[in-house]
């Protein structure tokens, strides 16, 4: 027995610091404070940014430089957690600016030895060279094009007098009497007439069908423009309606006691935690000028109407002649996160919260 109450009393002593190591992380989780400080510079010489941030053992800071840029880090006590350091190449890995090594040594890569340009452009120029022969073969050509292109006239002047050839030759022999004459060149008037009067019907009949065409195309966009409209008039419809709904739905909601409640504690919840992140020390100095005395009285006076939020740290130094902005701003603070983190645990034992949330879910 004495040996079973000595484990036990050792057990529990382990249980009790485990117990106690926990509460601790928890109470300084709760009590320790996020320290922050934010400073800013911006003049006609320098602009520069710094934020600060340290929590228990983790450290973290930001700057920004017009010339370098930004840079940052984090801190776990003394070893950086981000950015990683570079990674250092092993003995027998190449190096990634052994190229820029080489090229500012002189050192290039072996390169393919250059052919002889001069050769190539002797044997181009030699098989450019015309021959005699070459010659007369492009003047045989010449010919066959001008014969082949007399043929094809005969052929266009065939086929301009074929329309004719319906025409009965007349027996200038038997009848040679004038009237005859006339008779045939007035046969010949007719049938081009009558010719020409085909064409205009082929083309108004062409018309006709292009235009018909065009109509049916106008009517089938119009068509498909109505029922567009028609299908977006009803989707508006339905979601006029489902807005009506929801609005019902929330008005209802909010009517309930226990939301009410719910939405009561809540705002607490956050107007204390923007209590505890607003800044405990701030300094500033700003020097504004627009260039023109009644741009910058103007903006001046709508400035003054927030002058209970930054009267007692930012002072504003107006210049109603030149154009310029100059700032120096110092913002230091600490947030506590028991201040709104306990009561935001309260809501959420609440049964009023779990009503609320799934009242919320069925809107």
């Amino acid at each position: 027995m004495g040996i079973l109450l000595a484990v036990l009393k050792i057990l529990g002593i382990i249980l009790l610091v485990i117990l106690g190591l926990i509460l601790l992380i928890l109470l300084l989780v709760l009590f320790v404070p996020i320290c922050y400080r934010i400073k800013a510079v911006h003049n006609d010489n320098e602009t520069t940014a710094d934020v600060k941030v340290s929590y228990l053992v983790l450290n973290a800071k930001g700057h920004f430089d017009k010339d370098n840029g930004l840079s940052y880090w984090a801190k776990i006590l003394f070893f950086k957690i981000y950015p990683k350091k570079e990674k250092i190449p092993k003995a027998g890995e190449p190096d990634e600016d052994f190229l820029e090594g080489d090229i500012m040594d002189g050192n290039f890569p072996d390169e393919e030895p250059e052919e002889d340009i001069s050769e190539n452009l002797v044997t181009e120029e030699t098989s450019v060279q015309e021959t005699p022969d070459q010659e007369y073969s492009v003047q045989e050509t010449i010919e066959e094009d001008s014969s082949v292109n007399d043929d094809i006239e005969d052929d266009n002047l065939e086929d301009g007098f074929s329309e004719y050839d319906d025409l009965e030759e007349p027996d200038f022999a038997s009848d040679i009497d004038s009237g005859s004459k006339k008779s045939i060149l007035d046969k010949i008037k007719n049938r081009k007439s009558d010719k020409k009067n085909k064409q205009g019907r082929e083309k108004k009949k062409r018309v006709k069908k292009s235009f018909g065409q065009m109509m049916d195309d106008i009517s089938e966009k119009t068509d498909e423009v109505l029922d567009k409209v028609e299908e977006g008039m009803d989707k508006l419809d339905e979601k006029y309606v489902n807005a009506v709904k929801k609005i019902d739905h929330v008005e209802q909601f909010l009517d309930r006691d226990y939301v009410q409640r719910t939405i009561a504690r809540a705002l607490k919840v956050i107007k204390r935690l923007l209590l505890t992140i607003k800044p405990k020390k701030s300094r500033g100095y700003l020097k504004m000028g627009l260039g023109s005395a009644a741009d910058t009285g103007n903006i001046l006076g709508k400035i003054s109407m927030f002058y209970a939020l930054y009267g007692s740290w930012l002072e504003i130094e107006p210049d109603f002649y030149n154009k310029v902005i100059e700032a120096d701003i110092d913002f230091r603070g600490r947030i506590y996160l028991f201040r709104f983190i306990l009561p935001a645990l309260r809501i959420l034992i609440s049964p009023d919260f779990w009503k609320t949330k799934k009242l919320a879910e069925k809107i």
